[in-house]
């Protein structure tokens, strides 16, 4: 399902480009119609999310949950009884299923590894194209190995509306890729290298949570 998406999204990505390009000097701006592009580029995961989770609803009915990866959460800032716009969502894709306990709420504080990324783009290199993620916070340095890694310490109401939201659905020791909407993250506000309209990814583990009152220890 992930390479499906992948090749959707080469392909927006080179239609991109080719409308990008400046005829009187050929060069691209990886940033022009940003938020147009991020919109779609959340359209696009939506509808995979929202597929995959069609489709194994289909075929495994109440089990569904067991054999399919994605899962679309509705922010814990939206009423959970109006319909709502898709992007009153987050999508998610679980790269492992952990076994500890969970979930956070709104009160709590969290012990994260995260690494965020602005949607991918293309970009000219040495005269080759190539696509380009560019990272605009993280709390680790390069491989997430959590044996060695100290996570961050952060409360969960400290974060943007679709990460607040994402940590009070995961158990400890998830991994998740989180896709936020720009309307659940930063909207049409900047915030150092994210720009207005960003659609944001989390590469994003739940190490720990404590309840309001508790002492944190450190990390062991």
């Amino acid at each position: 399902m992930k390479k499906r998406l992948l090749y959707i999204w080469t392909f927006v990505l080179a239609l991109c480009a080719f409308v990008a390009c400046k005829d009187e000097d050929d060069t691209y701006d990886p940033y022009a119609n940003w938020p147009a592009r991020n919109a779609e580029y959340f359209a696009q995961i939506a509808t995979e999310a929202r597929d995959s989770i069609a489709l194994a609803k289909a075929q495994h009915g109440d089990q569904w949950e067991s054999h399919c990866n994605w899962r679309m959460f509705k922010s814990t800032t939206k009423s959970p009884n109006a319909l709502g716009a898709m992007t009153d969502s987050i999508c998610v894709y679980i790269e492992q299923r952990g076994t500890g306990r969970g979930c956070p709420t709104w009160s709590d504080t969290v012990r994260v590894n995260y690494r965020g990324y602005l949607m991918p783009t293309q970009n000219v290199v040495n005269g080759e194209w190539r696509e380009e993620r560019t990272v605009f916070s993280q709390s680790f340095i390069g491989e997430m190995n959590t044996q060695i890694i100290v996570p961050t310490q952060m409360a969960v109401s400290s974060a943007v509306a679709g990460f607040a939201t994402a940590l009070q659905y995961m158990h400890v020791g998830d991994v998740w890729w989180v896709y936020i909407p720009s309307e659940l993250a930063y909207g049409s506000q900047s915030s150092g290298s994210v720009l207005p309209y960003s659609t944001l990814t989390f590469y994003l583990n739940l190490a720990d949570y404590h309840k309001p009152g508790d002492v944190v220890p450190g990390w062991k």
